[in-house]
């Protein structure tokens, strides 16, 4: 399952920035292009709401096996039905699928790790994926971004994953009904793991369309401005690991909260900092690494607190709030630069802040996982 998603991170990671620089060529507008990038993120909310009932009464083997022939054709569509309008609800249906298929497979991971080693596995998994979707768009140097061959080659990309899944399809964990609680009664009884998916979507989202705004604010080139989210991206690669090593052997809550406190401090430091320096890209760097622990350690504790169709609705109730996040997210943080381009880390270090804060006064009336 691991390796399924590491081949599906590099298609997302190829058809992400494809889409925009073909939209871009097109003549659209930023504000256009951004409104089309959100379609995709409704198109996973809506997956999330329908994923634990398809995954009980289809299983997860051949719910994903299906997701991953519709994420086919959707990529073989692309060139043939031009147009901003077919391709928003192209957009919307690609969303949807891979919504499916991330909730499928973090279900079916969380559920079959041992316990003693659930942080490390999910680490490696955070790992490979990150490394998929940030060598995802170096393929574009190779297909380039005009014609059938960049979206044939997601297409292409994608029947590789299925056909690894299709090695072990009597392996997925069952996924019965076992409940009548409401997703949301669910997830309130892990509100900070909830919430921290929740800032995920929000900072992760910004910080990869804002960053490069950022750097080109301080003066550097387009290159050395896109250099910030490569040196983000690797300090989440880097950092998953060693964070799902933590949750092995200490309280998972409290490292939410120190991810937290590290990342408000790193991001309120970055303005300090020279242009450019090794300074400012070694900030950059912690930041990403504690960012992605707002994803890695919730899914630790959904897999330690949960079981069976109780752990795919809360995994489907976070990918909502990551969708919510990652739609207001590039909207709201982007009016805190008009004055200053350091609004934007001054902005990002509150909510970081607020949940660390929220973290520690929850922890006495809450349980050590949660």
């Amino acid at each position: 399952m691991i390796s399924v998603i590491m081949v599906f991170g590099i298609t997302l990671g190829l058809t992400i920035p494809l889409i925009a620089i073909v939209l871009d060529g097109q003549g659209h507008s930023s504000v256009a292009i951004g409104l089309h990038a959100s379609t995709q993120f409704l198109g996973i909310m809506l997956a999330a709401l329908i994923t634990p009932r398809l995954l009980v009464a289809v299983g997860t083997s051949r719910l994903m096996v299906l997701s991953m022939v519709a994420m086919m054709l959707i990529f073989c569509a692309f060139p043939f039905f031009m147009g901003f309008v077919p391709w928003l609800l192209l957009r919307l249906l690609l969303g949807g699928v891979e919504g499916i298929i991330f909730i499928s497979a973090e279900t079916w991971i969380s559920q079959v790790a041992p316990s003693a080693r659930r942080g490390r596995v999910i680490g490696i998994y955070g790992t490979l994926l990150a490394g998929g979707i940030a060598a995802g768009p170096l393929l574009l140097e190779l297909t380039g971004v005009e014609g059938v061959i960049p979206f044939l080659t997601g297409a292409v990309l994608t029947f590789v994953s299925l056909s690894i899944l299709l090695f072990a399809p009597h392996v997925a964990p069952s996924i019965r009904e076992a409940t009548r609680r409401s997703p949301w009664t669910i997830a309130k009884t892990v509100p900070i793991a909830v919430a921290s998916v929740m800032l995920f979507g929000f900072l992760d989202a910004a910080a990869f369309g804002l960053l490069p705004i950022y750097g080109l604010a301080l003066n550097s080139s387009p290159i050395e401005a896109a250099r910030l989210v490569t040196v983000l991206v690797l300090g989440g690669m880097a950092f998953q690991y060693p964070l799902g090593w933590l949750a092995d052997h200490i309280d998972r809550q409290r490292l939410i909260a120190g991810c937290a406190t590290v990342a408000a401090f790193a991001m309120l430091l970055t303005p300090l900092t020279s242009n450019l320096s090794i300074a400012l890209y070694g900030l950059i760097f912690t930041t990403g690494g504690m960012i992605s622990g707002f994803w890695t350690l919730p899914l630790i504790i959904f897999g330690e607190n949960f079981k069976g169709s109780e752990l795919a609705s809360v995994n489907s109730t976070a990918a909502v709030f990551y969708g919510m996040g990652s739609i207001v997210g590039p909207s709201v943080l982007g009016l805190t630069m008009i004055d200053s381009p350091h609004g934007l880390m001054v902005a990002m270090a509150g909510p970081c802040m607020g949940l660390a804060f929220f973290a520690i006064v929850r922890y006495p009336k809450s349980p050590s996982s949660a």
